[in-house]
């Protein structure tokens, strides 16, 4: 059963194929045939890495700011049971001066998904607390403006530079993702994406093409939720 998925990815145009095999990824690629997805993000955030992913299978081996917007061609790759098809992608740069892109992204989209720094939250980094407040100020203000809203999507990467999540994650994954809601800052940004009803909050790794592969999969799941 092949299905049609369109996608949109900070710049991301693309349009996926999937052949789903167990029940799972059948849910998941039914939820997604026909959606516009939206990955936002400051740089260094991993929103390059993810749009790698989708569109390889692979991740690059060394990171490469993105400063001008960069299109890649249509590949095919395989994500567990599922063989998927990116058609066209368009990486465009996570620099404040990018918002008017961003938007116009957003305003496009039926899923949004904002990706942060984690790691750097949980160590209380001041300059990327104030980066996300302003990242979530506009995009919440987006969000305001659509009727029906998107479906948003807080995922935070780099979660393996903090020592707490290799420890946590295998046994009681719920108490990590708790406790990093609990901050106050992540509190101020699902309150501008609408509380937590409308902003869902997901944690993960990219180092690996395995974690990757979970973190994507992740997601997916809290898509069709």
């Amino acid at each position: 059963m092949a299905i049609p998925i369109i996608l949109i990815a900070v710049g991301v145009v693309s349009l996926l194929v999937g052949t789903a095999i167990t029940l799972k990824w059948e849910e998941i690629v039914v939820s997604l045939q026909g959606k516009r997805l939206a990955i936002l993000g400051a740089r260094g955030v991993g929103k390059t890495r993810l749009v790698n992913f989708l569109a390889t299978g692979s991740i690059p081996s060394e990171y490469k700011q993105t400063v001008a917007p960069e299109k890649t061609s249509s590949r095919r790759f395989q994500l567990n049971e599922l063989d998927m098809k990116l058609k066209e992608s368009l990486d465009v740069s996570g620099d404040k001066a990018a918002y008017a892109e961003w938007r116009e992204l957003h305003d496009q989209a039926d899923i949004v998904f904002y990706l942060l720094r984690a790691d750097r939250l949980i160590l209380g980094d001041s300059d990327v607390e104030e980066r996300v407040k302003c990242d979530l100020k506009h995009i919440g203000d987006w969000l305001d403006s659509r009727d029906p809203r998107p479906r948003f999507f807080i995922i935070g990467t780099h979660c393996d530079l903090d020592t707490e999540f290799g420890n946590t994650l295998a046994d009681k994954p719920g108490d990590y993702v708790d406790k990093f809601r609990k901050l106050p800052v992540v509190a101020e940004l699902v309150g501008h994406a609408g509380g937590a009803q409308q902003a869902k909050v997901i944690l993960g790794s990219m180092k690996t093409v395995q974690q990757t592969e979970a973190l994507v999969y992740q997601v997916f799941q809290q898509v069709i939720s």
